[in-house]
């Protein structure tokens, strides 16, 4: 899923929307440290797997306190995902965080 990931975030980059990427070279042990770092510096995040029951994203919530706003985009693997899946789950998050700020009434 890198090559799908590294692609979807180059061009989600070019839609203008502000992402970041974390591409784990080694799945377990899982670097509790890395994740939480990463985790703390998001509002809202993206684990994509090509595993329809979402294995990657339960090992992670096993060793690492995983924000709520961390959803899954996950298939079987005979359905791969693609990088305009990926941008088009980014731009419904950024939108859905657009419509949250909105939403906050302003102190005055």
């Amino acid at each position: 899923m890198a090559g799908t990931a590294i692609e979807a975030f180059r061009t989600a980059v070019k839609q203008g929307l502000r992402v970041k990427l974390l591409v784990p070279r080694l799945l377990y042990p899982v670097s509790e440290e890395v994740y939480q770092e990463f985790f703390a510096s998001l509002k809202r995040g993206l684990v994509v797997e090509q595993n329809h029951q979402s294995q990657l994203f339960r090992l992670l919530r096993m060793f690492v306190d995983v924000p709520r706003g961390i959803e899954t985009l996950a298939k079987s693997g005979s359905n791969p995902i693609t990088p305009d899946e990926v941008v088009d789950r980014l731009r419904q998050i950024s939108l859905s965080l657009q419509r949250e700020k909105q939403q906050v009434p302003s102190e005055g």
